[in-house]
C-alpha cells in the first residue's frame, strides 16, 4: 500500500511540473519574440553605426560569457614524428587556410585575416584585412626551456608556460606555436590557439582544417549499410543512445525516394538522340511532357535552394559582396535554363496534347492499360500467389527473402520498422511528460550543496595546462580480467580513476575544507571525427551535455558500481536534458529562448554549482596524419573553462590508449597536477 502511495505522489509531481511546463510555454514564446527582434534591432543600430565592422550574430554560450580576460580560447597539442620543418608548416598553413579561395576567387575563410573587437557588448569583426601577416600567427618556438632542451620531462611546462599568453589583441584571435626537438629522435610539438568565434562563424571552417589533420584510414566509399545509418560498429558507451528504429525508418525511406526518383528521371528524361543532341520531337505525349515539367520544377527548386545558400556563404565571406539578381529573377532564369536544356516550349507542349489526344492514340492508350491490368491482375495471378507463399516460407525459415516485389517481403520489413519505430514514439512521448520533472529535479533537488575549495577561491582568467602520459588500455583489462561486462563497463573504470584523482586534488587542501561527498560536474563526449572530418554538420560529432554527481574518494570496486548505478540513472533521467544540449550546439536552441542578460545570470549560476567540466574524447584508431605528410603521434584537446566554472577535464581515448588532458585557471597552480599523477597511477595500478 506504501509503495502505491509513493506512485501516485510521483505521478501527480510529474503531472503537477508538467502543467507548469505548459502555462510557461506562451512566456517562452514572448521572451523568445522579445529577444530575436531585440538583437535584430542592435545588430542593425551596431552595423550602421561602424559600417567598417561586421557584428557577430553568434549566440553560442561561450559568446555570451566571454571576456577579454577569460576567452574561450580552445588550445591543441599536436605531437608529431619525424624533423621539425617549420618552413613547410608555414607553408601549409597559408596554402590551406589564409590564402585559400573559392572558384569565385574570394578568400575562402576571411575570418582567420580579420580581428576581433569588442563593440557594445557585442563581439565584431574588422573588415579591412589589409595588415594581415602570417608570420604573426604561425611561430617559431625556441627548442630550450630555461636553458634545457625541450623532453618529455619538461615539455608540460613549456606547454602551460605558453597557453598563459594571451594572443595579442590586435591580431586575428588564432595561432600556431611550433616547439622544435633538439633531437631527431624525440618528437616536436605544435601548440594551436583558436578563438570559438572563428569556428563558430566560420560556416566552411572545420577543426580538422585548422588543424590540418586528416585520417589515413579514412573510408572513401559510401556502402549502403552507412547510408543506412548501420551503427554496428563498437564505440564508447555514450550517456544518452539516439532512437534507432526511428531513424533506421527515416533513412530507409529517403533511401527508397532517391531511387525511386533516380528511376524516374532515367525512364522519362532519356530523350537524347545516338549524336548527343536533344529533340524536341521525342516529348511525343502528355505523359513525357507531364514528368519532364515535375523533372524542371524540381530543378528549379533545387537550383534556387543551391543559389541562396551560396549567396549567404559569398556574403560572409565579403561585406562588399552584391548580388544583382533578384529572387523572382533567379528564378526565372534557372526556369529558363531547364526548359532550354530540355527544348521545351508551348510549341512542343501544345504538339504533345494533340498527339495524345488524337482518337487513335487515345484507343491504344486504352487497350495498353486493358491489356496490363488483365495481365497483372488475371493471368499472372497464380504466378504472383506462388511468389507469396514462396517469399512466406523463407521468412519463416530463413528471415528474409529474396522475392523484394511481393507483398510479404514489404509486410516482412515494414511492419517491424513501423512498430519499433511507434514504440520508440511513445517513449520519446512519455520522456516529454516527464521531461519537466526530471529537468528540475536534477539542476535544482539534485546536486549536492556541499562547499569544495573551488567555490572559495578567486579566478584570474588565464589558462594553464598539464597532462599526462599514455596509458595502455590492453594491460589495464589484463589486469582487471573478466570484469569489464554490460553491468560493468571500462568507461565507468575510467571515470572511477578521474573521480579518485579529483579526490586527491581536494585532499591537498583538507586543512582549508572537508572534501565533498559528491562533487557536481557536466559532462560531454567527442568523437574523433571532430579532429578529421571536412564535410558535413561541424557538431555531429560533438555529444549532448549531461549532470554528473561524481563521488568523491579512493577508487575501487564499490565506487566503480556506485558510478555506473549514477551513469545508468542519468542514462534514464537527462535524455531531455542531453538533446536540448545537442539543439543548443547545432542551432543555439535554449539562448535564442531567453534575453542575453537572464542567460548570463543563469549561467553564472549553474556553473558556480558545477564547477568542472568532464569531455570525453575518443576514437577507433589512434592514427592522424598531417597534411604535409608527417606522422601525428598523438592529439590533445584542452576545452577552456569559462564563467565560474574553473577546471576542464579531458579524457581522450584513441584506439586502445588513455590521457588526460587538464585545463586550469592559473590561481589553481600548481596544485592542478594532482589530478594527472593520481589518474595515471589509478589507472596503472587499481584492481576491481
Amino acid at each position: 500500500m506504501e509503495s502505491f502511495w509513493q506512485e501516485l505522489k510521483s505521478l501527480l509531481k510529474t503531472l503537477f511540473c508538467f502543467v507548469v511546463a505548459l502555462m510557461l510555454v506562451p512566456l517562452l514564446l514572448l521572451s523568445f519574440l522579445c529577444a530575436h527582434f531585440g538583437n535584430e534591432l542592435s545588430n542593425y543600430v551596431l552595423s550602421i553605426k561602424y559600417p567598417n565592422l561586421t557584428i557577430s550574430k553568434s549566440k553560442k554560450i561561450r559568446t555570451l560569457i566571454d571576456t577579454p580576460k577569460n576567452a574561450g580560447v580552445f588550445h591543441f597539442l599536436l605531437q608529431m614524428e619525424g624533423n621539425c620543418d617549420f618552413d613547410r608548416i608555414r607553408m601549409a598553413y597559408a596554402q590551406h587556410l589564409t590564402d585559400l579561395r573559392d572558384k569565385t576567387g574570394m578568400l575562402r575563410f576571411p575570418k582567420l585575416r580579420q580581428k576581433l573587437v569588442t563593440c557594445w557588448g557585442h563581439y565584431a569583426w574588422v573588415n579591412d584585412s589589409s595588415g594581415f601577416n602570417i608570420n604573426n600567427h604561425v611561430l617559431l618556438s625556441t627548442h630550450k626551456y630555461r636553458g634545457r632542451p625541450v623532453t618529455e620531462s619538461n615539455i608540460q611546462e613549456y606547454v602551460s608556460e605558453l597557453a598563459t599568453k594571451y594572443i595579442p589583441s590586435d591580431l586575428p584571435q588564432w595561432q600556431v606555436i611550433v616547439i622544435p626537438n633538439s633531437d631527431s629522435t624525440l618528437p616536436y610539438y605544435i601548440l594551436i590557439k583558436l578563438h570559438h568565434l572563428i569556428i563558430a562563424e566560420e560556416e566552411d571552417l572545420h577543426v580538422s582544417e585548422m588543424l590540418l589533420l586528416q585520417d589515413p584510414h579514412e573510408k572513401t566509399v559510401l556502402t549502403l549499410s552507412d547510408a543506412l545509418g548501420d551503427s554496428s560498429s563498437p564505440k564508447l558507451s555514450r550517456f544518452v543512445r539516439k532512437p534507432e528504429h526511428i531513424s533506421r525508418l527515416i533513412n530507409h525511406i529517403i533511401h527508397l525516394v532517391i531511387c525511386r526518383w533516380q528511376k524516374f528521371i532515367y525512364e522519362f528524361e532519356s530523350l537524347e538522340t545516338p549524336d548527343g543532341s536533344t529533340s524536341s520531337s521525342q516529348v511525343g505525349n502528355l505523359s513525357q511532357l507531364a514528368s519532364l515539367v515535375v523533372i524542371v520544377l524540381v530543378n528549379v527548386i533545387l537550383g534556387y535552394m543551391r543559389s541562396r545558400t551560396m549567396l549567404k556563404k559569398l556574403k560572409r565571406r565579403s561585406v562588399s559582396y552584391r548580388n544583382e539578381v533578384g529572387r523572382f529573377q533567379t528564378m526565372r532564369l534557372l526556369l529558363y535554363r531547364e526548359l532550354d536544356q530540355r527544348n521545351l516550349n508551348w510549341c512542343v507542349a501544345r504538339n504533345a496534347a494533340y498527339k495524345s489526344l488524337q482518337p487513335t492514340n487515345l484507343a491504344k492508350v486504352g487497350t495498353r492499360f486493358l491489356w496490363r491490368l488483365n495481365l497483372n491482375h488475371v493471368l499472372l495471378l497464380p504466378y504472383h500467389i506462388y511468389c507469396e507463399f514462396l517469399a512466406f516460407g523463407d521468412v519463416l525459415i530463413k528471415g528474409k527473402t529474396s522475392y523484394t516485389s511481393t507483398y510479404c517481403a514489404r509486410l516482412h520489413l515494414y511492419v517491424p520498422l513501423l512498430l519499433y519505430a511507434q514504440l520508440e514514439f511513445f517513449k520519446i512521448i512519455l520522456e516529454l511528460f516527464q521531461a519537466p520533472r526530471n529537468i528540475y529535479e536534477v539542476l535544482f533537488e539534485q546536486p549536492t550543496k556541499e562547499l569544495n575549495i573551488l567555490h572559495k577561491k578567486s579566478y584570474a582568467g588565464r589558462k594553464i595546462v598539464t597532462f599526462g602520459r599514455s596509458i595502455d588500455g590492453a594491460k589495464l583489462r589484463t589486469r582487471n580480467q573478466g570484469k569489464f561486462n554490460s553491468d560493468l563497463r571500462e568507461s565507468d573504470f575510467s571515470l572511477t580513476c578521474l573521480a579518485g584523482a579529483v579526490h586527491d586534488y581536494f585532499n591537498t587542501f583538507s586543512g582549508d575544507l572537508k572534501v565533498p561527498n559528491y562533487l557536481n560536474t557536466t559532462c560531454r563526449t567527442i568523437d574523433k571525427g571532430y579532429f578529421t572530418d571536412r564535410s558535413g554538420d561541424k557538431s555531429e560529432n560533438i555529444g549532448g551535455v549531461v549532470f554528473l554527481q561524481l563521488p568523491l574518494r579512493q577508487p575501487d570496486a564499490n565506487h566503480t558500481k556506485e558510478l555506473h548505478q549514477i551513469v545508468e540513472r542519468i542514462r534514464k533521467q537527462q535524455i531531455i536534458i542531453y538533446l536540448a544540449s545537442i539543439g543548443q550546439t547545432k542551432y543555439s536552441l535554449l539562448t535564442s529562448l531567453l534575453p542575453h542578460v537572464i542567460t548570463k545570470i543563469f549561467i553564472n549560476f549553474f556553473s558556480y554549482n558545477f564547477p568542472i567540466t568532464i569531455t570525453e574524447i575518443y576514437g577507433a584508431t589512434a592514427e592522424f596524419q598531417a597534411v604535409w605528410g608527417q606522422k601525428v603521434q598523438d592529439v590533445l584537446l584542452f576545452r577552456p573553462p569559462q564563467s565560474k566554472t574553473c577546471l576542464s577535464l579531458n579524457l581522450h581515448r584513441f584506439g586502445d590508449n588513455y590521457r588526460l588532458a587538464v585545463m586550469a585557471d592559473t590561481h589553481l597552480a600548481p596544485d592542478h597536477t594532482v589530478i594527472t599523477r593520481s589518474f595515471e597511477q589509478y589507472m596503472e595500478t587499481i584492481t576491481l
